[in-house]
């Protein structure tokens, strides 16, 4: 598979990418959360006929009250699948990312595959508008796995695509540029990065660059509401 990879690629390449990790053999979990008929499920199943009602419980409780580091590495390209496709809706991607960060997937072996996934995500929130993606969820998810998003602010401040417009139209429209996304820690350095992008002159700065470089009237009209509610910061 190339680095050009769309997303979809990528989410269908995660049962070969993860073919390495290992099968649990068996799963920990407190018994006043989840019974042993849950786990015998999880664990004669193969991993990729696991759907939603399988596996809502153990992603939304990994790491807390069942399972360990090694047996989410097994079946977190399952998960990634069905909460990217939007089968999965409980968990939110948000706890997906942070439990992601809890297992330590940066020093997985599948980590360059994973990062590839996470950069493919982004490309499609401010690329793709057919998709279902909230742009701040996303970020927060992605903020979960990694802390460093700097690179994925600059990337939405280019405002390249008319769907990177809309997001961020949308972003402060609902929420008066103001991050409202409840899984946020607030003292984070992620939320402290986010908050100063938008608070400070550089994207102002893009948006007044976009809005000299296009003349599509939808584009002008959302840039300019953009603007008027950034400069409420300055």
């Amino acid at each position: 598979m190339t680095n050009g990879a769309t997303l979809r690629e990528l989410i269908n390449g995660l049962p070969e990418a993860f073919a390495a990790a290992p099968r649990p053999a068996r799963i920990d979990a407190c018994p006043c959360c989840t019974t042993r008929a849950e786990i015998d499920l999880l664990l004669r199943t193969p991993r990729e006929r696991l759907g939603p009602d399988e596996l809502m419980h153990y992603a939304t409780s990994a790491l807390n009250t069942v399972g360990s580091p090694a047996d989410l590495r097994y079946f977190a390209p399952r998960i990634l699948q069905l909460v990217l496709t939007g089968e999965l809706t409980v968990p939110d991607l948000e706890v997906v990312g942070i439990k992601l960060a809890q297992a330590g997937w940066r020093d997985w072996p599948e980590a360059p595959y994973l990062r590839r996934l996470l950069d493919a995500l982004w490309s499609d929130v401010l690329g793709n508008a057919d998709e279902w993606w909230d742009a701040e969820a996303v970020v927060c998810a992605l903020a979960g796995a990694d802390p460093d998003i700097g690179h994925r602010l600059a990337e939405w401040a280019h405002l390249a695509t008319p769907t990177a417009v809309e997001r961020l139209h949308e972003f402060v429209m609902t929420g008066g540029g103001k991050p409202r996304n409840a899984f946020w820690d607030k003292q984070g350095t992620p939320y402290r990065t986010f908050v100063d992008w938008l608070r400070g002159p550089d994207l102002r700065l893009a948006v007044e660059a976009a809005v000299l470089r296009t003349d599509d009237p939808v584009q002008l009209e959302q840039l300019s509401t953009v603007h008027d509610i950034l400069t409420t910061f300055a």
